[in-house]
């Protein structure tokens, strides 16, 4: 069994890992687009070989060359990390393979005859989806970044060599590349699914007022500030800051959920985190059962004392 991870953003190292962990007998091989160091990097993650793709800008043509070393590898299955490009990249993949595709995966595991059980949300995330690819190969599948645990690094690292260039030159009638636009964050601070200290609302903040106090206590903490789906549609936060299955995966050291019910939506997006705090009145919330600690207070006055005692803190040092 061959298990392929295509490696266009960090976050495929934790795929790499998964793969490992999915079958002790598969070869597991990186296509990198990757200079020495990141070839190291992902090698070291678990790879048992690396595929070398040239950097390229061009997306359409980066899928190409993609899907072309993927026909001449004939893996089982490939891995996309679920970034912006990631999921660009896997649709082209597919469509060149004429193969199916499950897009933004919060589970992998393998059947007793070796098909990919891939797990997605569903049904605006209402409820999880078992997908099963049984005819077509490749199987394809991207998945979020911060799903599963980040790789312990092994020092031993495979060498990288060039896949070879297959069919010959890339056709020319390829979409033409206009403009690359960048992505501008809603806000300054640390990125919410790399924080190590998240300061969550649900729709028990009631306001964008109420999100404004959350994001001190973030600010004071040093960490990042989120939200559950009902939050975000209400209006009172951007979708930037949504934790969930069709939010951002995270897994923090510390996550303080104020006003949040415990809905499986929301759950399943930071069920990862080592150490849960929750602040709701409702003393029979579902979150308390997720949580390590639970306090059954009105989350404004539980904040509010936070904060101050944090600004005295501050202040003292």
């Amino acid at each position: 069994m061959i298990l392929a991870v295509v490696c266009v953003a960090p976050s495929a190292g934790e795929l790499i890992a998964k793969a490992r962990a999915l079958s002790a007998k598969a070869r597991v091989v990186a296509l990198c687009e990757a200079d020495g160091e990141s070839a190291a990097y992902f090698g070291a993650c678990g790879a048992d070989e690396l595929l070398r793709l040239p950097a390229c800008a061009d997306d359409c043509a980066q899928g190409t060359r993609i899907a072309r070393a993927l026909e001449r590898l004939t893996p089982d299955s490939a891995l996309f990390p679920a970034t912006v490009r990631g999921r660009f990249l896997s649709a082209w993949v597919a469509a060149k393979l004429e193969t199916g595709l499950t897009a933004d995966c919060t589970a992998l595991s393998l059947t007793a005859e070796g098909h990919l059980l891939q797990t997605r949300p569903a049904y605006g995330g209402n409820l999880t989806a078992d997908i099963l690819c049984r005819d077509s190969r490749p199987q394809l599948a991207s998945v979020r970044p911060g799903v599963f645990p980040p790789p312990a690094p092994n020092p031993a690292c495979p060498s990288a060599r060039d896949p070879g260039d297959g069919e010959g030159p890339l056709p020319r009638n390829l979409p033409r590349l206009l403009e690359r636009l960048g992505f501008v964050p809603a806000e300054g601070g640390v990125p919410l699914a790399r924080s190590r200290i998240i300061v969550a609302g649900g729709k028990g903040i009631g306001s964008r007022e109420g999100f404004a106090v959350l994001g001190e206590l973030s600010h004071l903490l040093g960490g990042a500030l989120g939200a559950t789906r009902g939050a975000v549609d209400a209006g009172w936060i951007p979708y930037a800051h949504q934790i969930g299955q069709t939010g951002v995966t995270v897994r923090p050291k510390l996550y303080l959920a104020f006003g949040i019910s415990g809905m499986i939506q929301h759950l399943t997006g930071m069920s990862g985190a080592e150490t849960v705090v929750a602040v709701n009145t409702d003393p029979f919330a579902p979150i308390f059962d997720h949580a390590d600690y639970g306090i059954v207070a009105d989350w404004q006055a539980t904040a509010a004392a936070m904060i101050r005692h944090l600004k005295e803190r501050k202040g003292t040092r």
